[in-house]
């Protein structure tokens, strides 16, 4: 067994299986058990291995999220700094607050209409703005993975900050291949699919910009799940194909971030770095949001 998912959030700190030797890499071990493994001298851990950005990401076709407007209120509901905390830990080293359409340091990032993203949370304040806009208590389906750990960490933290915001949020639990697939139906959630789901986008060279990244889509249903639907943004992701320039490509993508304040396709949960342990015979190792098997190889003499 070559690599091996995180463990429940109720996985015991003395069978960490880097540790006993039962795999080779570990992809993805929880930020608070990254010092345990990295005390085995045979094992070699990267704290800064890949990056990746949480998205909060709503079901447009059904209410309440066919709702511009309650969309938008949520802007003030979701806390990154709380999100990422609780995703990688405390030290501040390992996550970014403050993020927008794209990750901190990429070309394109930038801080158009962030502000909104900053600060202390008003959920009180949030709940008027809702109220205003016309929810009414409808119940929230809200689906979250049981079996990968940080997705599990960051829907557990989002749903909390919805309820205070006055949401009545229903959280069903399910392994991540049920998760997957609910994803993917458009029935309503009265049916047992969804309104909101929480994920993690990989923060590698294709989403940093405004066409390689596939949650940007507008087009409907033709779009991701969620299905959102925005001309304007569809407009602004063809001008960028056609920008002459970097500065005219950085103009572009600070307005497609103020666009996606106003439509709120999904809204970002902030920035951390993913480590990763693997035993040191393992070399070659690429760096990724995800698993890749391609460029790792072993130096273990063969055994019969």
């Amino acid at each position: 067994m070559l690599a091996a998912p995180a463990p429940s959030m109720n996985a015991s700190h003395s069978t960490v299986p880097a540790r006993s030797g039962e795999i080779d890499w570990w992809e993805a071990p929880p930020r608070d058990l990254v010092d345990q493994v990295a005390r085995d001298r045979n094992v070699t851990v990267v704290s800064q291995y890949a990056t990746a950005i949480g998205i909060l990401r709503f079901n447009h076709l059904h209410p309440p999220f066919d709702n511009a407007a309650i969309r938008q209120a949520l802007l003030g509901a979701v806390d990154q700094a709380e999100e990422m905390t609780a995703v990688a830990g405390t030290d501040p080293a390992c996550w970014h607050d403050g993020i927008g359409l794209f990750g901190t340091g990429t070309p394109l990032a930038n801080d158009a209409g962030i502000e909104i993203m900053r600060g202390a949370r008003d959920y009180a304040g949030v709940q008027q703005v809702l109220a205003r806009a016309g929810y009414k208590g409808e119940r929230i389906v809200a689906i979250a993975p049981t079996d990968a750990y940080g997705i599990r960490v960051l829907s557990l933290v989002e749903t909390d900050q919805l309820r205070r915001a006055g949401m009545n949020v229903d959280l069903q639990e399910m392994d991540f291949g049920t998760v997957v697939r609910r994803w993917a139906s458009q029935a309503a959630p009265d049916k047992g699919v969804w309104n909101v789901f929480f994920t993690f986008m990989d923060r590698s060279a294709p989403n940093t910009n405004p066409y390689g990244n596939p949650n940007i889509r507008a087009d409907g249903l033709a779009a991701l799940p969620g299905w959102p639907t925005s001309p304007r943004i569809e407009a602004l992701r063809a001008a960028w194909l056609d920008a002459g320039s970097l500065d005219d490509q950085r103009r572009i993508c600070a307005e497609l971030q103020m666009q996606l304040r106003q439509d709120v396709p999904d809204i970002p949960m902030g920035e951390n770095w993913q480590p990763t342990a693997y035993r040191k015979d393992l070399l070659e190792m690429l760096p990724g949001c995800f698993a890749v098997f391609y460029g790792p190889q072993s130096v273990k003499p063969a055994t019969r």
